[in-house]
């Protein structure tokens, strides 16, 4: 069995309902730090907070009111207590705690706010700097260093923040950005020409534009032509685009409303005026429509060019107005070179080529852009190769007025975050986002949308919103604002020891044996994003900025040969595998995973504690994890779940991640008997089954959570044996768990409990119960299908019907219906059947199933699939109204059995 003489929190008790209600809020929720870098997955500041203070505090009851305080609240003095009973519990030392999948370093963050000396490692030179910036710098005492230069200290202020009582971190960041801010502006003053005002324009609309097959002239690629929606409320008519064309060429013209015309790139166009599925191209001109595969072919071709459209301005009362661009104005635009004569270890303009096949990821590539230096339009892409300029140019005055090498880096990495952040909002991925309706009821603030897309892909589209040099959303100004609020809030939270954060690979750690208190990480999460293709583009940009601040990520002898990050060892599962690299499937996955907990074994202290956060809905992706840990030598011991992502999508069920205590396996541990580890594995799901209905977890959620308590059970055994001596394996206890869940909750269909339905038609039901009508990954179908002891090509047509993506439950009409079809197919049959001929049809449906009218399960699955789905629902309209008429129909149901007698015995008499 396990030695529990070194138990801690973790092993026998989570606060799950403070992480539940933190997550939500902005305290908990980790916001705030998000706002210093972008990045793609963190965990919330609550969850990191909790899983570092159970990781590292004995097991005491007295404890939990204070870890509920701390991490519910952020209570500073209740941190403070904690991270001094946390020192006295490792014999007056820190613990050191690794995080080996750091990211941007929230759980070390946490981890030296609870007392321990933190380190975090990370194969991405992008997510190291983000660490450094929120878990380093700021903890830092820089109380010795030099005044700025008097030069930067006088255009203080032009953020539009108080300086007066800061932190000295705070004052110097803000002061920096401004005066890079003003540097940048004079640069690429003679690019973007001032309105009457003396002001910058807020940012320019462009669109590209392409040569029609028809008629051969050259028109723009337009989503839509709404600018500005009304708003009644200050009498606000909106703003639209009017598409003119002359001859051979066309202009735009700016009209108050909403549009007069449709946009010349739209989904479902074909030349005959039908509908297509897919988006196409129509010709200004002729009328023309060109596939998508067609306007693709163009820019392979090298034939897109980016055209101006119009300057969004503001006028004499502040407003945000649209007007055409002057010539003047039309003229800097357009003449702009791209690249610049800057000294440095890189070319100006970013010439890395972009990974072919990478078109999911950096979708511009699959429209003919092949370097990351010609995301952007000209102009933009100067602005940028300026920006790069100044920031590396701050770098060496500050080391020249004598700043010390580490806070020069510092105040250099605080710019170039705000940099980062920036590309955020440029790039042809950006669009203008009009808040508001057509109608006029809504505010119409604008924005610009960020160009992340399924939250790691960098979006691409033909029209574009470029910010200019000035004030305004998505701007140098704008993003520099919310880069020192940021600062200062986590400024004002508690203070540990600075983390260490240091590039390297998580399958060759940079540390001793056995130097380790507790490893707390959040690996990557299988198949769902593929960080090092995504920050490729801001890692072009960091390292023009930081090759001398940060040389050891961005500096040339720490460079991957195609200048662009390390992705052979990161540990992913890739969905398109690409010629020339690494297969990143899933046994690369699990191998990788597994090599990477194997080293967590070896720098772990024999008595320490592996903590895992993890969520993915993919049971797959769960298999791969559990099993990595089995290899590397690891048994769980405790498995907490915490709704940590509330997502706004209409979906009932919560987005779980789950915390996963792990623990070094014995040497010596019991050889388990199958039929009685099912047995165990029942019973620990039962029971936390009660526990989380206590805490209002989903459905979906505990099926998913019930994997930690199988596992507990599992680990307690070297080997776990069937009747005919082979092993039982992961699968059949993630199996037992799931169904354990549905039959301790004692699912009931209107007062008739779930097993007493047949097979077929129990899966209609739990299905429904857990995932709607949402789509559902495959292995994740699979599993619910195991889980009655069905195959998916069982089920496959007959209840779920098929994609590339995974199933779906069909509602649609079945098969027609005999004796032997399950209840739920002829549910579906009756809701169908009423639409084309009400009570009679249904009856006959009935009748055909052999079912008689007083049939409790079929009218139970006809009231719960009317409650279940949405009240809009063509089925669930239909099938209320066959349960208001139930009667009737069950009238109808013996004439049509009568009906079917007298037949019968017609056909033997004639016979």
């Amino acid at each position: 069995m396990i030695d529990m003489t070194n138990t801690r929190m973790i092993d026998r008790w989570f606060p799950v309902a403070a992480v539940d209600e933190a997550c939500g809020t902005p305290q908990g929720s980790g916001r705030v730090e998000k706002a210093i870098f972008t990045w793609f997955a963190s965990r919330p500041i609550a969850q990191a907070r909790a899983a570092a203070l159970t990781s590292l505090l004995p097991f005491d009851n007295a404890l939990k009111p204070l870890i509920d305080l701390a991490v519910r609240s952020g209570d500073q003095q209740a941190i403070g207590e904690l991270a001094k009973r946390v020192v006295a519990a490792h014999s007056g030392k820190r613990p050191v705690v690794l995080d080996m999948f750091s990211g941007r370093a929230m759980i070390p963050l946490e981890a030296a706010r609870a007392g321990a000396d933190a380190i975090g490692v990370d194969l991405s030179p992008v997510a190291t700097l983000a660490g450094r910036l929120l878990a380093d710098y700021p903890a830092r005492d820089w109380s010795a260093e030099p005044n700025l230069p008097i030069s930067y200290s006088t255009i203080s202020g032009s953020l539009d923040l108080e300086v007066g009582g800061k932190d000295r971190l705070v004052r110097d960041i803000e002061v920096i950005l401004s005066e890079v801010g003003r540097r940048i502006s004079e640069r690429v003053r003679p690019f973007y020409p001032q309105n009457e005002l003396g002001q910058f324009p807020w940012g320019y609309l462009w669109a590209i534009t392409i040569p029609c097959d028809g008629c051969k002239r050259r028109f723009p690629l337009l989503g839509s032509l709404a600018l500005r929606h009304p708003y009644k409320k200050t009498n606000d008519l909106g703003q639209s685009l009017w598409l003119i064309p002359e001859k051979d060429t066309w202009r735009v013209d700016v009209i108050d409303g909403p549009p007069v015309q449709q946009p010349t790139y739209s989904s479902g166009l074909k030349a005959d005026g039908g509908k297509k599925k897919g988006k196409a191209a129509r010709c200004l001109f002729c009328g023309f429509v060109h596939p998508l595969e067609v306007v693709k072919g163009k820019g392979e071709a090298g034939q897109y060019q980016d055209s101006l459209l119009v300057v969004a301005d503001t006028d004499q009362t502040g407003k945000r107005i649209f007007r055409l661009p002057s010539q003047d104005e039309r003229a800097a635009a357009t003449g702009t070179k791209p690249g610049a004569d800057h000294s440095g270890p890189y070319s100006a303009f970013p010439t890395e080529r972009i990974p072919p096949g990478n078109v999911h990821t950096v979708m511009a590539s699959g429209y003919g852009y092949r370097t990351f230096g010609e995301l952007m339009c000209d102009r933009q892409t100067r602005m940028f190769v300026e920006a790069t300029s100044v920031i590396a140019s701050i770098f060496d005055e500050l080391i020249a007025a004598g700043f010390s090498s580490d806070y020069a880096a510092a105040l250099s990495s605080f710019a170039a975050s705000v940099l980062v952040r920036w590309l955020k909002h440029a790039t042809r991925g950006a669009r203008l986002r009009q808040h508001g309706s057509a109608d006029g009821s809504k505010n119409n603030n604008l924005q610009v949308d960020h160009i992340f897309t399924n939250e790691a892909s960098v979006n691409f589209q033909f029209d574009y919103f470029e910010t200019g040099p000035g004030a305004g959303a998505g701007t140098w100004s704008s993003v520099s604002t919310t880069a020192v609020q940021a600062v200062a809030k986590v400024l004002r939270e508690p203070k540990g020891r600075p983390v260490k954060l240091r590039r390297a690979s998580a399958t060759a750690l940079p540390l001793r044996d056995s130097s380790v208190d507790a490893i707390i990480t959040d690996p990557p999460y299988y198949d769902m994003i593929e960080y090092a293709d995504a920050s490729d583009l801001l890692h072009v940009w960091l390292k023009r900025c930081l090759y001398r601040a940060e040389p050891d990520l961005f500096g040339p002898g720490s460079q991957h040969p195609d200048g662009l990050q390390d992705k052979n060892q990161e540990i992913i599962v890739r969905r398109v595998h690409e010629p020339n690299r690494i297969k990143h499937d899933t046994e690369f996955y699990e191998s990788m995973l597994a090599a990477s907990f194997s080293e967590a074994r070896r720098v772990l202290k024999a008595e320490g504690h592996l903590v895992v956060v993890f969520g993915h809905s993919d049971p797959d992706a769960w298999r791969r994890l559990l099993g990595a840990l089995q290899t590397a030598g690891f048994v769980v011991t405790s498995a907490w779940p915490s709704r940590t992502e509330s997502a706004n999508t209409g979906v009932a069920s919560i987005k779980v991640t789950v915390t996963i205590g792990c623990r070094v396996a014995p040497a010596r541990r019991p050889l388990g008997m199958a039929s009685e580890v099912d047995r165990e594995v029942v019973e620990a799901v039962t029971e936390r089954v009660r526990q989380w209905d206590a805490d209002g977890l989903a459905l979906e959620d505990q099926l998913m959570a019930s994997y930690g308590p199988a596992m507990e059970v599992y680990g307690r055994y070297s080997r776990v044996v069937n009747p005919d001596g082979t092993d039982a394996d992961l699968d059949r206890y993630l199996t037992i768990a799931r169904r354990a869940v549905r039959d301790a909750m004692r699912l009931r269909v209107d007062q008739l409990p779930l097993e007493t339905f047949d097979v077929v038609t129990r899966f209609a039901v739990f299905w429904l119960r857990a995932k709607g009508r949402a789509e559902v990954p495959k292995g994740e179908a699979r599993f619910f299908a195991q889980a009655d002891e069905l195959r998916l090509s069982d089920l496959r047509d007959r209840i779920l019907a098929e994609s590339k993506a995974g199933f779906r439950i069909r509602l649609d009409e079945p098969s027609p219906v005999t004796p032997g079809s399950s209840v739920f197919e002829v549910v579906r049959a009756m809701a169908h059947a009423w639409d084309e001929g009400g009570t009679e049809a249904v009856a006959t449906i009935i009748a055909q199933a052999d079912r008689d009218a007083s049939d409790q399960h079929l009218w139970a699955v006809v009231g719960d699939l009317a409650s279940h789905l949405p009240a809009s629902d063509k089925v669930a309209k239909a099938l209320a109204a066959i349960k208001r008429t139930s009667s009737t129909i069950s009238t109808l149901i013996g004439s049509v059995h009568q009906s079917k007698v007298q037949r019968t015995l017609f056909d033997e008499l004639e016979a």
